[in-house]
């Protein structure tokens, strides 16, 4: 898979595109894309081979929700020098989880201020080789966001909720209150107390999105997959829209 035809597959499955499109006034200096169901396999080589160019600089990381393998790659990234932080604000990167609708091969790539970077091209690319010939079709995206080095998080202000992609509803943080979403799969419940926003509630199967710490900084999401839901923090210079 060419580097447009892997674009072009995140785009074009529908499940991913709500969450690419909701999340894009979030999301840091550089965005990587890694398709592998094990991500803990590739994914420190390619951030070194990132980190000699200056593309990902950092020393800490967080995980935005769960993946099966998430404690190998936790280990995996440790190993390869990166620091583990539980909030996401205070983090280089921060490392996402989704699971596409059908098996693509693996693949990875690198955009920056909506522009696709070849880096297969320098020292990374006999990885990329490597992936796509001997590696089985994989069902995972993972997503790492980074921003810039000097730039301070952003206290958030509200949250907006989407369901398919679609904003649903939007809610101060500074407002102790619950509310509750019909879903996918049944239905969520999301409680906003002391400035801090996190889901109380879900019918989806593996609960994931229920272990996923509680959000208040501007950036900051809530993923359910199986219900199709996300949740994330603005602040107030963010201008909303809803998302066909």
């Amino acid at each position: 898979m060419d580097r447009r035809g892997f674009f072009k597959t995140l785009i074009a499955t529908p499940f991913l595109t709500p969450f690419l499109l909701a999340a894009e006034s979030t999301r840091g200096t550089h965005q990587l894309y890694v398709i592998a169901d094990s991500p803990h396999l590739f994914l420190p080589s390619i951030l070194r081979g990132l980190n000699e160019y200056g593309l990902i600089p950092g020393q800490t990381f967080t995980l935005l929700n769960l993946h099966p393998e998430g404690k190998e790659l936790k280990a995996a990234l440790a190993f390869s020098g990166w620091k583990g932080v539980s909030k996401a604000a205070r983090a280089d990167l921060t490392i996402s989880f989704s699971p596409l609708r059908q098996k693509v091969s693996p693949s990875f790539t690198l955009i920056k201020g909506g522009k696709v970077l070849d880096i297969r091209s320098r020292k990374l690319s006999t990885l990329w080789k490597e992936m796509y010939n001997h590696h089985s079709p994989s069902s995972w995206l993972t997503t790492v966001s980074s921003r810039e080095r000097n730039a301070q998080p952003q206290p958030g202000h509200y949250v907006s909720v989407y369901i398919h992609g679609k904003k649903v509803e939007r809610f101060w943080l500074k407002k102790n209150t619950v509310f509750s979403f019909p879903a996918e799969k049944g239905k969520i419940n999301v409680a906003v107390k002391n400035g801090q926003a996190w889901v109380t509630g879900s019918s989806c199967r593996h609960k994931i999105c229920l272990s996923t710490a509680p959000v208040s900084f501007a950036g900051e999401r809530i993923i359910c997959a199986p219900n199709r839901f996300l949740l994330a923090v603005q602040a107030s210079s963010f201008v909303d829209t809803v998302i066909g």
